[in-house]
């Protein structure tokens, strides 16, 4: 499922085992739309690719990649799906290795443009927060710095688009 994508994306699909590209962020009984999502992406099934590498250890379902090319940026979203509820310290700990697994197959980018990192959850029925308290503060460690954690519902219109244009990374 190779596709004619521009440099910084095929060098993704460069990166991960053919098996591993798919066309949806949708699984795990939960529904992404990919409505105004930019036609020119790398979609991996993280799953499939750890697998396929024999990595153990937790990781999201899905790795979105694209250009925002308005900010001269590349993109990388790490999508983690929950159908029910959500544990909010498996969900850091699932982003966080994805996180670091995205790192290591993103373009270098010397051409000027930034790569930015943008987690998100997914999720069915809400989440378990170890601490209501930091609801506003849902978190991972990247890089020595804190990244906010985007959570949307599985199921609804736009889902995906919604959250990272609010975000300002469409």
């Amino acid at each position: 499922m190779r596709l004619n994508l521009n440099k910084s994306l095929t060098h993704i699909q460069e990166q991960v085992s053919s098996d591993s590209l798919t066309n949806s962020c949708s699984g795990e009984g939960c529904q992404v739309y990919l409505t105004d999502i930019p036609s020119q992406k790398v979609i991996i099934d993280v799953e499939k690719e750890f697998d396929a590498r024999g990595e153990s250890g937790k990781r999201c379902d899905r790795m979105l990649f694209y250009d925002n090319d308005a900010k001269k940026t590349f993109i990388a979203v790490p999508i983690e799906l929950k159908s029910g509820k959500a544990e909010e310290s498996d969900v850091r700990e699932k982003l966080e290795n994805s996180l670091k697994f995205a790192a290591t197959i993103a373009p270098n980018r010397k051409e000027g443009g930034e790569t930015v990192y943008v987690p998100v959850l997914f999720h069915g029925r809400g989440i378990n927060w170890t601490n209501p308290r930091h609801r506003q503060q849902f978190t991972v460690n990247f890089q020595g710095k804190p990244l906010q954690i985007l959570i949307g519902r599985c199921g609804r219109k736009r889902n995906l688009a919604n959250l990272l244009s609010e975000a300002g990374y469409l």
